[in-house]
């Protein structure tokens, strides 16, 4: 399957406010709540080198359109929703999921916190796709 662009200002050639508009378009068409907590699963580009972390969202699929980099582009690439983030230090990879509710989701953040690979088992185990809940929205 091929990459779809959910919003990006990668291709900074709009209007700031523009871009800001359509941004917000996006987050209505999103305004749709997952059957699950949104997990954001992130490789961090710092000043001091790539660091793993995560943070834990509402239902509301909404909320994985915000960001505090300088670029960023949130997209499909056939199976899961990532994001591309662009900064002064480097360039984060994010990947959001739905938390499997009826496992121990503590191990799984517990390995990320460590820096240890996650496996996709692994993460399927206690995670799932949320390209299904977009696809719907932009019939995919």
């Amino acid at each position: 399957m091929s990459k779809r662009i959910i919003w990006s200002n990668m291709n900074d050639t709009e209007d700031p406010e523009l871009q800001c508009m359509y941004l917000e378009d996006e987050r209505q068409n999103l305004n749709i709540i997952a059957d699950g907590r949104i997990l954001v699963i992130a490789d961090l580009g710092l000043w001091n080198g790539r660091r793993q972390g995560y943070k834990i969202l509402g239902k509301r699929v909404s909320d994985i359109l915000f960001s505090d980099a300088d670029y960023v582009e949130w997209y499909s690439d056939g199976h899961n929703i990532k994001a591309t983030a662009t900064h002064h230090d480097g360039t984060n990879y994010y990947e959001y999921r739905v938390i499997r509710e009826d496992r121990n989701i503590e191990n799984l953040l517990d390995a990320i916190y460590n820096g240890e690979e996650i496996t996709r088992k692994k993460l399927n185990y206690y995670t799932k796709s949320l390209y299904r809940d977009v696809a719907k929205v932009y019939g995919w």
